[in-house]
């Protein structure tokens, strides 16, 4: 189901992000079967803006998320905020995008066998593209890759330099990335599969320094893109690939097999 959603006061950027979390099929089901917890205004919210088709719901949703850093209904705001901040009052969408990381410390010293792992939990991966349109697995594979830390000093041996790691510990089913820099873009693709784990591109916020958009498709793959702009709906067809500059963020979804 597509809808548009009005822009009030510089609320592009709600709307963006909304529009990308309603691509997500496990919300969709949601709000269809009116599942919403009545104690949940965020919740509540949600499904009336999706079962109204945008008519109702978004007064009330900007009352639940309004903050001094989150202007909603009032200014510009950011996406990638307003995420985190779902994420936050909505167990169920962060239980969809958190996953575990390791990072991993290592003595650089052959003779010592010090390493020191912590485990944390994201809901999405940073990326910081070197450049124009590095690739989406090039930007992973440079954020997991080993970096050398030539002034720390071992406690156990006292020896000067270690290698940083971050690994993967658990894949989300929705698997959000999100750049880092309005200077740099990266070139991402429909279907990612890292670890085994195949992802299809569900929706790609944007933002241009001004105004933030959505483009979206349905689940499983095949169905028509769609650029969320506001209240403007565009159609572009299931083979049209919405590759932007202006990407800030990108859902993709697991796909089960």
């Amino acid at each position: 189901m597509s809808f548009g959603l009005r822009n009030q006061r510089g609320s592009c950027w709600v709307n963006a992000t909304l529009q990308a979390i309603f691509r997500i099929p496990d919300v969709q089901t949601r709000y269809t079967a009116e599942a919403a917890i009545e104690t949940s205004p965020v919740d509540v919210s949600l499904q009336e803006i999706w079962s109204s088709r945008g008519e109702e719901g978004l007064k009330p949703f900007y009352d639940c998320v309004r903050t001094a850093v989150m202007p909603a209904g009032e200014g510009i705001g950011d996406s990638h905020e307003l995420l985190e901040f779902l994420c936050d009052k909505l167990p169920f969408l962060d239980k969809l995008c958190r996953f575990k990381v390791a990072n991993v410390v290592k003595c650089s010293n052959s003779s010592c066998d010090y390493k020191d792992t912590k485990i944390d939990s994201l809901i999405e991966f940073s990326i910081s593209p070197s450049g124009k349109k590095q690739s989406l697995t090039d930007c992973v594979a440079q954020a997991v890759s080993p970096s050398v830390i030539p002034d720390w000093t071992c406690e156990k041996c006292k020896h000067k330099g270690c290698t940083k790691q971050l690994l993967m510990s658990t894949f989300p089913q929705v698997f959000v990335f999100h750049t880092t820099s309005l200077n740099t873009s990266a070139s991402y693709m429909t279907l990612l599969i890292l670890n085994g784990q195949k992802y299809a591109l569900s929706a790609v916020v944007c933002f241009n320094g001004g105004h933030w958009w959505t483009y979206g498709r349905g689940m499983p793959p095949g169905k028509d893109w769609v650029e969320y702009d506001d209240s403007n709906l565009r159609n572009h067809g299931p083979n049209h690939f919405p590759l932007s500059d202006t990407m800030r963020l990108l859902f993709y979804y697991r796909i089960n097999e």
